[in-house]
Formats: structure tokens, C-alpha cells, sequence
């Protein structure tokens, strides 16, 4: 049990360590704030932000209130950036935990050294494992249970580290029904940005000589690979850009099959989005432990293994069209708002 300081009502805070003006990408902690407050927490979501003044607004029609602080250092990487305001917002909410998304955010310690003594943390994990604060954390809200296992193992023992589901909207993503050959807009699909060297798209030019391969994400390494790729392979390869939501959906229900090649990372949405459009995911074993069903939902390899995974599948469009009815039944089954609200429920078993 996590014990948390009790007043009024107990107070959870959610701070999302990296800094940006918007909760775009958060609307997973939005869902699970509003399943905490629909139990009777008290809870707020704060996140840094470029700009100089304190901000608010309110997301799921009102039920989550959103604080963003101004950084006091805007000009360094999201990664170090601290806030006065921020540890003062905190002070005054005076929560009983706080849970803060993202490891390795030189935010988390900063803050977390300002709050009362005996202030339970905790974590929501991406693809970083480690923190300052990990030593001190009473609950860990991971990606999937080998992630779990293997990096959070004496909280996992303890049943203090839980698998926190992703948010993806069924609706949005349509049927799930994987896209007949003769339909398909592109063999192979990747969907992540230019600007970090670690989605390693590189990989993909080769496949481009047999397939028709549609990279998704902007960034300000695009232009530079996209001029990197010799002529014959661009001309079968679509550089889509950075794309709205609703047209992300519209291209990986085109598509039959991600590749994602990331070298680092925990369980990105966009591979779980894939797999809710009934496209079945090949990923890296080193990068991705689990959280894709391997042989039923998608395939996860050696690195040398991937080009020969990617052939078998595309090959066996029986075996591929059955990958993603299995990957589509998966996301219903452990992923979306209920699946968070679940979660939620679980965490407060632990709160007590």
C-alpha cells in the first residue's frame, strides 16, 4: 500500500516531464486523471512549457485541468529544463504523489526535492529506465510486463509496478479489417520522426527495392535522408511528412505491414495504432521486449533478421491478413480508454 498524505481529499498530480505548451500525445494521462477523479482523487496534470506566464485549460470536456509553467531555462533540451513555478504550483496543490511521465528528466528530482517531505513519486515509463528518483519510487506504470520485469524487478516483485495501457480511439482507427493486397496503398509502412538518429529509417532504403515503403514524420533530418536515398529507391518510396492524426490512421489502414526499425524506445503508440488497423508490426527484439504479441499480432527480431521477417510476411499474405485480425483483437482487448480505466482501478488498490 502507498501511503498519501491525507487531507480533504487525497491530491494525485501527473507532471509531464517534458516540456511543451500543448497535451497533445498525453491524452493516455488525461484518461487515467479522469478515472482517478471519478474515484474520488483530487488530481491536476502540470506540464513545463517556452512560454513566461502560468497557464491552464481543461481537456475531456473539463474533467482534467491542465497547469503549464513557464521553464526558467527554455533555452536548453526539454531534458534539463526546471521550474519555480512549477515546484511552487506543486507546493500549493501539496499532492499526496505525483507521478511524473518520463525518466531521466532533470525536472522530476528538481521538483520532487521541493514538495513535503514524505511526498510518495511514482513513474509513467516510455522508452527511458532510468532516473534519480527510481530509488525512492512507491509505483512504476510501464509499457509491458517484460519491460517491467527486467528494469523496475523489486517494484515488480512487490506488485508496485503495473502496465499502464496505451490510449488509442477504435473508432478512429475504423474496422481493423487488414487491407486486401489488390487495395493496399504500400507494402510497408514507418511512422516516426527525422530528428533522432535512433528511428534508424535507414534501414528501410533497401526494402524499397522490392517494396513499396510510405515514411511517415517530419522533422529536421528529413530533407537530408530523403536526398540520401539513391534515385531508383525514391522513386518507390512516399515521404508523407508529418501528417494529422485522422490522415496517420488513413495511411497505416493502407499499409500492410509496419516496420519499425527504432533502436530505442519502449512501446510507441504508433505501433499499437498500427496494430488497432489490423496491420501486423515487425519491431526489433533488442528495442521492443514485448507488448506485440510475437507470431500471432507481428514479429519481433534479431536486427540481421529483419529484412528475411519482412519477406516471409509479405509473402504470405494468408499469414499477414491473420497477423492483423490477431493484432486488431489484441489493442481491443489491452488497450483504449477501458483498458486505462482498469489501470486506474489497480493503482488505487495500491493507494489504498
Amino acid at each position: 500500500m502507498i501511503a498519501i498524505a491525507p487531507r480533504i481529499a487525497p491530491r494525485l498530480a501527473i507532471v509531464m516531464s517534458h516540456a511543451q505548451r500543448s497535451m497533445g500525445g498525453a491524452m493516455r494521462e488525461a484518461v487515467l486523471a479522469r478515472a482517478f477523479a471519478r474515484q474520488g482523487l483530487e488530481v491536476r496534470v502540470f506540464r513545463l512549457h517556452g512560454g513566461e506566464a502560468l497557464e491552464e485549460e481543461t481537456v475531456l470536456d473539463g474533467a482534467v485541468r491542465a497547469t503549464f509553467c513557464p521553464a526558467d531555462n527554455p533555452q536548453d533540451i526539454p531534458h534539463r529544463q526546471v521550474s519555480a513555478s512549477l515546484k511552487a504550483e506543486l507546493r500549493a496543490f501539496a499532492p499526496g504523489l505525483v507521478l511524473y511521465k518520463g525518466l531521466g528528466y532533470r525536472v522530476n528530482a528538481d521538483t520532487q526535492a521541493a514538495l513535503e517531505p514524505g511526498t510518495a513519486c511514482g513513474f509513467i515509463v516510455g522508452g527511458g529506465v532510468t532516473d534519480p528518483l527510481l530509488d525512492r519510487a512507491s509505483l512504476v506504470l510501464g509499457e509491458y510486463r517484460e519491460q517491467l520485469s527486467q528494469h523496475f524487478r523489486p517494484l515488480f516483485r512487490r506488485g508496485q509496478a503495473l502496465v499502464l495501457p496505451k490510449y488509442v480511439d477504435l473508432a478512429e482507427a475504423g474496422e481493423g479489417r487488414p487491407v486486401p493486397l489488390a487495395d493496399a496503398a504500400c507494402d510497408i509502412i514507418n511512422v516516426g520522426n527525422f530528428s533522432d538518429a535512433r528511428k534508424n529509417q535507414v534501414v528501410l532504403v533497401p526494402l524499397a527495392a522490392r517494396h513499396r515503403v510510405t515514411l511517415v514524420g517530419g522533422g529536421t533530418g528529413l530533407g537530408e535522408f530523403r536526398r540520401s536515398v539513391p534515385g531508383r529507391l525514391r522513386a518507390r518510396m512516399t515521404f508523407a511528412g508529418r501528417l494529422p492524426h485522422p490522415a496517420v490512421f488513413a495511411a497505416l489502414r493502407g499499409a500492410r505491414l509496419m516496420v519499425h526499425t527504432s533502436t530505442m524506445d519502449g512501446l510507441p503508440r504508433a505501433t499499437v495504432e498500427a496494430m488497432a488497423c489490423g496491420v501486423p508490426v515487425i519491431a526489433y527484439r533488442s528495442t521492443i521486449q514485448g507488448g506485440i504479441p510475437h507470431g500471432t499480432a507481428g514479429l519481433l527480431v534479431a536486427e540481421a533478421a529483419l529484412p528475411h521477417a519482412v519477406e516471409m510476411v509479405l509473402a504470405d499474405d494468408e499469414l499477414r491478413i491473420r497477423m492483423g485480425q490477431q493484432a486488431r483483437r489484441h489493442v481491443e482487448k489491452h488497450h483504449g480508454v477501458p483498458a486505462i480505466e482498469a489501470a486506474a482501478g489497480e493503482v488505487l488498490k495500491l493507494l489504498g
